[in-house]
């Protein structure tokens, strides 16, 4: 008897399946290479937590010099020189999307943005459970659009940069990362997908699977070849 005619499912059906399996892979495809097209006088604000705060401080001195933000600003403004496309950050080091969530309508929504990358995650994985993490973050997105705002979801980066899934908090941040792909992919927005980015990184530059010194400086926070990489993520996301 062949493996196919042990298939416990009528032949139908798990073709069925198997096409729907098929097309939500090419749907999140589909996001990731999403881009949004921007417009005169669009307002981008970077909104998240420590990552984005030493992106727009540029700090620490000993290991950035140019943080994401400001590499994304710069760009832009040579890029579309005559769109006047504006460039800023809200964030706060050790924040969860629901304290992106107490604060969005003061600090972000006040300023009228026309698009706000949110870039979150890595601390939700180690201190909040997964489906207040996916309530949250679904809730803040109907905020922003709501409020007519362009929203790009990023997945979360790192804490430990080995590339063979055997830093500690790894499943949990796979966990995590995945939500923040189905939730794209529920609002419709463009995905950037930094977690696959950085593992696919690592994978080609971390051939002695070190836990840190190649995006970031401690597993987490970017050095400045991980603001570089960062950014181009970021500018991949724009057109």
């Amino acid at each position: 008897m062949s493996a196919l005619s042990q298939l416990t499912l009528p032949l139908p059906l798990f073709l069925v399946l198997l096409m729907s399996v098929s097309l939500a892979a090419a749907a999140e495809d589909d996001l990731a290479t999403k881009q949004v097209v921007l417009k005169k006088g669009d307002r981008i604000i970077f909104f998240g937590d420590s990552l984005t705060n030493l992106a727009g401080e540029e700090k620490p001195r000993e290991h950035v010099t140019r943080g994401y933000v400001r590499i994304v600003r710069e760009t832009l403004h040579e890029r579309h020189n005559d769109k006047k496309i504006e460039v800023d950050w809200v964030a706060t080091g050790g924040h969860t999307v629901p304290d992106l969530l107490k604060r969005v309508d003061s600090d972000v929504i006040a300023k009228k943005p026309t698009i706000v990358v949110i870039q979150i995650g890595c601390n939700d994985a180690r201190r909040i459970p997964k489906e207040t993490f996916r309530s949250s973050l679904q809730e803040l997105i109907d905020k922003l659009q709501k409020a007519g705002v362009q929203v790009v979801q990023c997945t979360l980066t790192s804490v430990g940069e080995k590339h063979d899934g055997t830093n500690k908090d790894d499943p949990k941040l796979d966990e995590f990362a995945q939500v923040e792909r189905e939730v794209a992919k529920a609002k419709n927005v463009p995905l950037n997908d930094l977690r696959k980015a950085f593992v696919a990184y690592w994978k080609k530059n971390n051939l002695d699977n070190k836990p840190s010194g190649i995006l970031t400086y401690d597993g987490n926070h970017f050095n400045q070849t991980g603001h570089d990489f960062v950014a181009e993520q970021m500018l991949g996301k724009f057109r």
